[in-house]
């Protein structure tokens, strides 16, 4: 199956975007890019992160981000992609709480004709977790090793430690 997973992290730097091959127990990257956002951009998304505004600010961001994201993985020309994952842009966290990210999947799924999942983190948090379950499941699936015990440190916006037993 050929994957489109879309993230854009608490950086607000970018969207990144990988396109992987799964034949289980077999990952294959196919291909990968990275738009960083404007200037411009990147102020509104702050303006909306955790701050008082308006909610029209917050329909309007996660429109034109879904948008963005289609765009992404657009560009880069793969064919016969099956499904599309998205992360969204989390403008709040407070796991194991609530969480918001936006970047419509409805305007992905409708731009790109492919089935689009999302709200990853609501999901995880709905199921009693912190609101981060991709991260130590894609380590899960790919560093776990029947011999030897591991640790996989994720340092991106928040530092994570992940224990991988044998």
């Amino acid at each position: 199956m050929r994957v489109a997973g879309i993230m854009s992290g608490t950086s607000l730097d970018g969207i990144d975007v990988a396109v992987v091959d799964i034949e289980w127990p077999s990952l294959k990257l196919v291909a990968f890019s990275s738009t960083p956002y404007s200037k411009a951009l990147r102020k509104r998304l702050l303006g909306v992160s955790n701050a008082e505004c308006h909610t029209r600010d917050i329909a309007r961001l996660h429109y034109e981000l879904g948008e963005l994201y289609a765009a992404a993985v657009a560009a880069m020309g793969i064919k016969k992609i099956q499904l599309v994952g998205c992360h969204g842009q989390t403008i709040y966290h407070e796991g194991p709480k609530c969480t918001l990210q936006i970047g419509e999947g409805a305007v992905i799924a409708e731009r790109l004709g492919i089935e689009t999942i999302t709200n990853f983190r609501a999901r995880d948090i709905a199921a009693g977790g912190q609101g981060a379950p991709l991260v130590p499941f894609f380590d899960w699936m790919v560093l776990t090793h029947d011999q030897v015990n591991r640790v996989a440190i994720n340092l991106g916006g928040i530092a994570n430690v992940h224990a991988l037993p044998k």
